[in-house]
């Protein structure tokens, strides 16, 4: 059974002037374990420079 995760990540980006800064980004990821989140969350955000801060199960039942 599907449940819903939290999932945080850093996401590393140019600015205009060229330095390289973070940005963090929180996703809800409907998945079996935190394995499936992570795998959802590597392709979803593939070819970005990013790194997974945390995967937390929610309380959300379900999005209607």
């Amino acid at each position: 059974m599907n449940q819903y995760f939290r999932c945080k990540v850093k996401v590393e980006f140019e600015t205009e002037k060229g330095q390289v800064k973070y940005r963090g980004e929180e996703y809800i990821v409907s998945a079996v374990n935190p394995t499936d989140v992570e795998s959802k969350i590597v392709e979803h955000l593939k070819g970005s420079d990013f790194e997974i801060v945390s995967i937390s199960v929610t309380k959300i039942v379900d999005i209607i």
